[in-house]
């Protein structure tokens, strides 16, 4: 993946999705001040919410998207992920969804898709053969329960085939940073112990990008089509959000992607 600049501000893409609309957010180019500066797009992290709809519109104008049909992600950490009907489009913005929703797919165009991390993993997919999408959220709880390849179930429900899906793993905290306690770290180290380190004072390291690549791959996505980012949202701060290093206090990144 390649930092590229779009109006004012930069996204995070990959020429693995040439020809689609997509891109992670950076932190910068936004209206928002103090901890959420500038370009956060988060709603309910305390910020103006005014700054960050406008936030959200700043990235869609720059990624050409259409604004008025954008649906979010509900982020309850769960590993739900929901095909979109039309009756959903603008839900998480405009609408709830009256649930926790950690992943969204669709093969609707002109419909944009957001989900939102500041540490957490965030994922984009797409098919192009079949033409579908998917912005899917990860944080420890939802790549436990195996979310990514529960995205790419709910694709293959709708007519994709595996082997035509590629996936982005976009900036997230590396396994340098992501200290966890001791029944998280166990938690993975069953069934990833190339993704954990456990430390002295018994808590222990997990590389969640690591993990979420292991799913895909088991999930059937080829080697070949997943890319997995080397950003490290807390040792990178300055041009990303971390909810870890910023003690709590952040704002959040988008991952956004669109077929036309």
């Amino acid at each position: 993946m390649e930092i590229v600049k779009k109006g004012n501000v930069q996204f995070l893409v990959s020429e693995k999705l040439k020809g689609v609309k997509h891109g992670f957010s950076l932190r910068t180019g936004g209206v928002s001040a103090g901890d959420f500066d500038s370009l956060n797009v988060g709603l309910r992290r305390g910020d103006n919410p005014f700054s960050a709809i406008k936030n959200i519109e700043i990235c869609t104008d720059a990624l050409e998207m259409a604004k008025e049909s954008l649906t979010l992600t509900y982020q309850l950490h769960t590993k739900n992920v929901r095909f979109l009907e039309k009756e959903d489009i603008g839900k998480g913005l405009i609408r709830e969804w009256g649930e926790g929703v950690d992943g969204v797919v669709t093969d609707m165009a002109g419909v944009p898709i957001m989900t939102y991390s500041a540490d957490c993993v965030p994922i984009l997919l797409y098919d192009g053969v079949r033409k579908m999408i998917g912005a899917v959220h990860g944080g420890w709880r939802g790549t436990k329960e195996n979310i990514a390849s529960n995205a790419i179930k709910v694709m293959c429900e709708h007519g994709c085939e595996k082997e035509n899906i590629v996936a982005l793993i976009g900036p997230a905290i590396g396994m340098c940073c992501y200290e966890v306690s001791g029944d998280v770290g166990e938690a993975f180290e069953k069934d990833y112990p190339e993704c954990v380190k456990k430390m002295p004072h018994e808590k222990y390291m997990v590389d969640l990008k690591k993990i979420t690549y292991c799913q895909l791959k088991t999930a059937g996505v080829k080697d070949c089509n997943i890319e997995n980012s080397l950003v490290c949202t807390a040792c990178e701060n300055d041009k990303f959000f971390s909810h870890r290093a910023q003690k709590g206090r952040s704002g959040l990144l988008g991952g956004f992607i669109q077929i036309d």
